[in-house]
């Protein structure tokens, strides 16, 4: 499908699934309970250029020591059902689940229609830079830029989908970026990030193994529905940024998700709808056909995170805070014929 992208697409998609995978398993909490972790997110953003209106961090090696993920219910692997991931394991030997430690990406949107997404990626881990190099020479090109070995997957199949870079940093470091060229990557790269909103906010979840911060692009002021929709609308749109952070604590995990309204007035609304969400959301559990479609421990399950979920205001910021245990993940499973 992708030809001659390949090895860099499985590269992003083994990286993007670990992230996803995170934020599915480990979600945690600003909200600091007993001991302070460390976490080496600062150091790994410091090869990212600043200014970034998204970022994106996840800590592997954390999540895979923790309780909670040594406790889950599933203890199989995480599999990725792609066909490209799986040749590209068995060319190099790499398995995120493994060898993947720390991902920080930065993301910008696209400036208009016509030029893509800016995303840069950085990964720590075990790579085996041989195979890997074998790999990706065999599925793109060899450049020199910057000084670097950079990897070019060009998009030789189509002309409009944008080609991706891959360069070592060091042996356990590596660099992906949208585009041919890895000049991105090297344009702000260590400079002066006091002045950075996402990495300011970034420091208030320093200690999460999971967290990912962006800014909310506009929300048109045309929008229908009728009242209550235009009500909604006015809530996201007072939303001018978004924090979801992660922490395993125990077999346990804290979840922390805040937006960060205009004013003080509008956070202190939104605060309310929220409440009212959940006062609907209670209703809606006890109803009897959810209660004939849905697992009696997943609906107990539920019930206690909706009901133990705690929403805060303070200042400009609201905030959802949950605690979530390895049962939860039966939520979902519908009841079994009688």
């Amino acid at each position: 499908m992708w030809k001659s992208r390949k090895g860099l697409r499985v590269s992003v998609v083994g990286i993007g699934a670990a992230t996803i995978t995170a934020a599915l398993l480990l979600y945690g909490s600003v909200k600091h309970t007993g001991r302070t972790h460390a976490s080496p997110a600062p150091e790994l953003f410091s090869a990212l250029p600043s200014g970034a209106p998204t970022l994106v961090y996840l800590d592997l090696a954390a999540m895979r020591a923790s309780s909670f993920y040594q406790h889950r219910p599933d203890k199989g692997p995480i599999t990725i059902p792609s066909p490209d991931y799986a040749q590209f394991v068995r060319s190099t030997g790499f398995d995120f689940e493994k060898d993947l430690d720390r991902v920080a990406i930065a993301s910008w949107p696209a400036a208009s229609g016509h030029q893509p997404q800016k995303i840069i990626v950085i990964a720590d881990g075990r790579f085996d830079r041989a195979k890997i190099r074998d790999y990706a020479m065999s599925k793109g090109k060899l450049d020199r830029q910057q000084g670097r070995d950079v990897f070019v997957f060009n998009a030789a199949d189509n002309a409009k989908d944008p080609s991706e870079s891959l360069t070592f940093l060091d042996d356990h470091r590596i660099a992906i970026v949208a585009g041919p060229s890895i000049a991105p990557l090297m344009t702000g790269s260590g400079a002066d990030t006091t002045s950075d909103p996402a990495r300011e906010r970034a420091a208030r979840v320093d200690g999460a193994a999971m967290f990912m911060i962006t800014r909310v692009p506009p929300i048109p002021e045309s929008a229908g529905g009728g009242a209550q929709a235009a009500q909604l609308a006015a809530f996201a749109r007072s939303v001018q940024w978004v924090t979801l952070a992660a922490r395993p604590e125990g077999d346990n995990v804290h979840v922390s998700l805040e937006g960060e309204c205009d004013n003080d007035a509008d956070a202190r609304q939104l605060q309310s709808a929220l409440e009212v969400l959940r006062m609907f959301g209670r209703a809606g559990l006890e109803s009897p056909k959810t209660r004939q479609s849905m697992d009696s421990d997943g609906l107990a399950a539920l019930q206690t995170l909706l009901n133990s979920a705690e929403i805060t205001q303070s200042a400009q910021r609201v905030r959802i805070l949950l605690e979530v245990t390895p049962d939860m993940f039966k939520l979902s499973q519908p009841r079994k014929p009688q």
